[in-house]
């Protein structure tokens, strides 16, 4: 094997994964600044200091990079909306846990508009698959222990429910430009506590089971 390769190859399991992390963090803030589409394996290699052919070598290609990035996203994030079922208030942690992951990332709300709701792509479907689906079902779950606890009203459906209130969570996010520039409402507006509390107040004015004051 040429030297350069031995260079560019390391086998020592630590340096990989390094080396795997660096591309991750260098797509992860390009997707700060550009869709995925206009993304180039080029300019993910510049911003990792590396040659392009270590994305072909640790990822395959430009969407098993950013396949990775995503695994990581939900990784987090399942771990942290995991942790709220045992949260006195589980509906409130669960809110604050999701706004935060968004406002904490607002690529992901870049890319859910981009490869999500404006196409179909392949990249679009393993994203749904690793993480709305999961919430599909984590959420709903949540839901009905609040019924079960006489907090939330038993009437009505909890996948509708959790549906509803992921909506008011999502998408002040992956709607930035029109609350941005046709509401006026500012990025740290809908990542503070206060935010928070408003979601949260009008979901269970909506949800509140009668015998809960």
């Amino acid at each position: 094997m040429p030297e350069q390769t031995k260079r560019g190859r390391p086998h020592d399991p630590t340096i990989q994964q390094q080396r795997k992390e660096q591309l991750m963090d260098a797509a992860y803030a390009l997707m700060k600044e550009k869709s995925f589409r206009t993304i180039t394996i080029r300019e993910i290699a510049e911003r990792a200091n590396m040659k392009s052919a270590m994305i072909s070598y640790y990822f395959d290609n430009k969407e098993g990079l950013f396949l990775a990035v995503l695994e990581r996203f939900a990784a987090i994030n399942l771990e942290r909306l995991k942790q709220v079922v045992s949260d006195d208030d589980p509906i409130r942690a669960f809110i604050q846990a999701a706004v935060s992951h968004f406002a904490e990332n607002p690529s992901l709300s870049r890319f859910i508009a981009d490869e999500i709701m404006s196409q179909k792509g392949p990249l679009g479907e393993q994203f749904i698959n690793m993480m709305p689906k999961r919430v599909a079902n984590l959420l709903p779950a949540l839901i009905k222990t609040q019924q079960q606890a006489g907090k939330i009203r038993n009437d009505l459906n909890p996948k509708w429910v959790a549906f509803s209130l992921m909506t008011m969570i999502v998408m002040p996010f992956i709607g930035a430009p029109v609350r941005e520039r046709a509401w006026n409402i500012a990025h740290d507006d809908v990542s503070s506590s206060a935010w928070v509390e408003h979601i949260y107040q009008l979901f269970m004015a909506g949800c509140r089971a009668p015998s809960v004051s």
